[in-house]
C-alpha cells in the first residue's frame, strides 16, 4: 500500500506540470505595442476588429508586448513570439517577413503629423527643416522603406542662416533610419544648422514635451499625440487645453501601413490576420 502512494504521488508530481503547461503557450503567439504608442493602439484596433479581448489573452500568455515598435520588431527577429504588428517600414528596416496588411477598415489610416513647437528658439529653421520633409528628395528616402506622401511634394525654400543652429527633433521610433539618413543629406544644405533627435515611441515623447523638454520639431506616428499638444485639437481628447503645437505648422507628413510579421520559417505557421484571429480564439 506504501508503495502505491509513492507510485501515486510521484505521478502527481509529474502530472501537474504537464496539465499546467497545457493551460498556456510555450511561445506567445502575439507581440504588440503598448496601449500608450500608436502601433498598440492600431493593434488594438485590430483585436476590436475580430472581437478578441486582448486583456484575457495577454492574461493566459498569448499575447506579449514592447514598450515602442523596436521592441516589438526585435522579439519577432529572435523568434521569441510566434508573429508581431508593426509598421511596414519597421519591417523593411527589420528584415521581416510581412505575411499580411492591415485594412482601414481594421485599424484605420496611420498618418505621422509634424509640427513645429511654440517654445521653438529657432521657429524659421524649424519650419524650413519641416518644409524640406515634404519636398521631393526628402519623400524618396521616405517611399524607399515603405512610407508614403500625404499630399504634394513641395520643393524647399531655402532658410535665411545668420548663425549656428541646433534643432531638436523628437520623433517616432520607426522613423529613425530615415530621418538619420536625410540628417546628413539636409546638414549639407544647410552647414549652420545641426540636427539633434530624439526617437521613441509617441507617448513618451509627447510627455516630453508637455514636461518641458525642449524640443522644435515633433513628428508623431499618431494623431493622438499631436492632438494632445495642439490647443485647435478637439477638447476631448486634448484634455488638459495644452498649447504646445506653433499655429499655422502642422501638417500631416506620411502615411505608413500596419503589418503581420513572422520569423524567419514562420515557426507558428500565421498566414493572416484572420489566421491569427482564429488561433488566439483557440
Amino acid at each position: 500500500m506504501k508503495a502505491k502512494k509513492i507510485l501515486a504521488l510521484l505521478l502527481a508530481l509529474t502530472l501537474i506540470p504537464a496539465l499546467a503547461a497545457c493551460g498556456k503557450p510555450k511561445t506567445p503567439l502575439l507581440v504588440m505595442g503598448n496601449s500608450d504608442v500608436p502601433v498598440g493602439q492600431y493593434t488594438q484596433k485590430i483585436l476590436a476588429f475580430y472581437a478578441l479581448d486582448e486583456e484575457a489573452l495577454a492574461k493566459v500568455g498569448k499575447i506579449t508586448y514592447g514598450t515602442n515598435v523596436k521592441e516589438v520588431t526585435t522579439q519577432v527577429k529572435e523568434g521569441s513570439v510566434n508573429c508581431g504588428v508593426v509598421y511596414c517600414t519597421d519591417a523593411f528596416s527589420a528584415g521581416l517577413t510581412v505575411v499580411d496588411n492591415a485594412t482601414a477598415e481594421m485599424c484605420g489610416q496611420v498618418i505621422y503629423p509634424a509640427a513645429v513647437m511654440k517654445n521653438s528658439e529657432h521657429p524659421a529653421e524649424a519650419q524650413a527643416f519641416l518644409d524640406y520633409l515634404s519636398s521631393p528628395e526628402a519623400m524618396e528616402i521616405f517611399k524607399a522603406v515603405g512610407f508614403a506622401p500625404v499630399g504634394d511634394t513641395v520643393p524647399a525654400a531655402a532658410a535665411a542662416e545668420t548663425g549656428k543652429v541646433e534643432l531638436i527633433v523628437f520623433a517616432a521610433a520607426s522613423m529613425t533610419e530615415t530621418l538619420t539618413q536625410i540628417q546628413g543629406l539636409y546638414q549639407e544644405l544647410h552647414p549652420n544648422v545641426t540636427l539633434v533627435y530624439n526617437f521613441d515611441s509617441s507617448g513618451t515623447l509627447k510627455t516630453q514635451i508637455q514636461e518641458g523638454a525642449e524640443c522644435d520639431v515633433f513628428i508623431s506616428a499618431g494623431q493622438k499625440q499631436m492632438n494632445q499638444l495642439d490647443i485647435n485639437a478637439n477638447p476631448e481628447v486634448n484634455t488638459d487645453q495644452l498649447d504646445f503645437v506653433l499655429e499655422g505648422s502642422r501638417l500631416n507628413l506620411l502615411e505608413n501601413k500596419v503589418v503581420l510579421v513572422v520569423p524567419d520559417g514562420n515557426p507558428g505557421k500565421i498566414e493572416s490576420f484572420d489566421g491569427l484571429a482564429a488561433a488566439l480564439k483557440k
